[in-house]
């Protein structure tokens, strides 16, 4: 237990083994997660404040949007990163906002397909070109190489960490 209050996650690490700028590196990125997590997420939320959505909403419909028409509620669910329960919720919302339609997978009864109507991508459209303004600005500078190189270094640690997760 740590007496200074710092969560065991973010707290300073010892350097022992002949690994020290492996593990230094590692450990900065996978303690800057949840910081650069939080405040994209407070800029992102500001970007799109004016289109008058709750931010869980906001995300149904943008990820709705990417995955594009027919969308499955089990991939939105999980690349919005909430529980079946809060989506059937968010998509209540949705429907009730006149923003997107549930409607049976033709191939699987089981599951639900989910599409936006012309309000839902209208709103999409607009938040994701003022995401696109947010990103410029926040990228500005930094070579597209080095952010290519950063998502595909997330997107590897995701893969491992689910992977890891599974395992026997």
């Amino acid at each position: 237990m740590c007496d200074s209050g710092l969560n065991f996650l973010t707290m300073e690490m010892n350097m022992t083994d002949e690994n020290t700028e492996f593990n230094r590196a590692a450990f900065d990125l996978t303690t800057a997660l949840q910081p650069v997590r939080r405040a994209w997420r407070q800029a992102a939320v500001e970007a799109i404040r004016d289109d008058d959505i709750s931010v869980s909403l906001a995300a149904v419909v943008l990820m709705i949007y990417r995955i594009g028409p027919m969308a499955q509620q089990k991939h939105i669910a999980l690349e919005v990163g909430i529980n079946a329960a809060a989506l059937v919720r968010m998509l209540d919302k949705g429907e009730e906002s006149g923003l997107l339609v549930r409607a049976d997978n033709p191939e699987d009864r089981r599951s639900k397909i989910i599409s936006l109507l012309p309000a839902g991508k209208t709103l999409a459209i607009r938040m994701e070109e003022k995401l696109t303004r947010l990103r410029r600005r926040l990228f500005d500078g930094v070579p597209p190489d080095q952010i290519n190189t950063a998502a595909r270094v997330l997107r590897l640690l995701e893969e491992r960490c689910q992977a890891f997760l599974v395992q026997d």
